[in-house]
């Protein structure tokens, strides 16, 4: 039997490559799940934003982080629940919160997450993950507005609002 050399042998595998990975094709499709009535009212602040998803929000027994997707007018147009974590916190992936969206070729997004324990202050985790957020949002040009933490009866906070956050309801 003949012995090759270190080059027949590299030419002989670019001529005849030896698949070791399958790779798969893919591609990106939104369903929409299901519809609910919203008045088409442009959201202008924190207390209609947190009033818009606070039903959601409020009974739920475990932190759960929701993305409402908004339109050049600042009117909504989808909401996801991108995280669900546990009593008193949640991982949070930074390409969970906008991929859906991107799929909607959204231009402003809002994020919202409950405190179970009724608390709306937040913790340094939930201020550092905001300005993750915000940094996030600003690379893909996708600008977060606001990060509203839904509390116990009625309460909210805007990080925003508290400066932890640089951007505003405004419109570009």
């Amino acid at each position: 039997m003949r012995a090759y050399t270190q080059e027949e042998k590299i030419q002989g595998m670019m001529e005849r490559p030896i698949p070791k990975k399958k790779v798969g094709i893919v591609h990106l499709e939104m369903i929409k799940e299901s519809r609910c009535l919203y008045g088409m009212k442009r959201i202008s602040d924190s207390k209609t934003a947190a009033e818009m998803v606070r039903p959601l929000l409020e009974k739920a027994d475990r932190e759960m982080l929701l993305v409402l997707s908004l339109d050049s007018k600042l009117e909504p147009m989808a909401l996801e629940i991108a995280a669900v974590g546990g009593v008193n916190s949640c991982l949070v992936d930074m390409k969970s919160i906008f991929r859906h969206a991107i799929l909607n070729n959204a231009a402003y997004v809002i994020c919202f997450h409950n405190h179970p324990s009724g608390d709306c202050e937040p913790s340094t985790e939930d201020r550092v993950t905001a300005q993750k957020m915000e940094e996030s949002g600003k690379v893909l040009g996708l600008p977060l507005v606001d990060h509203i933490i839904i509390g116990a009866e009625g309460s909210f906070l805007s990080l925003a609002e508290m400066g932890i956050l640089n951007n505003r309801f405004e419109v570009a």
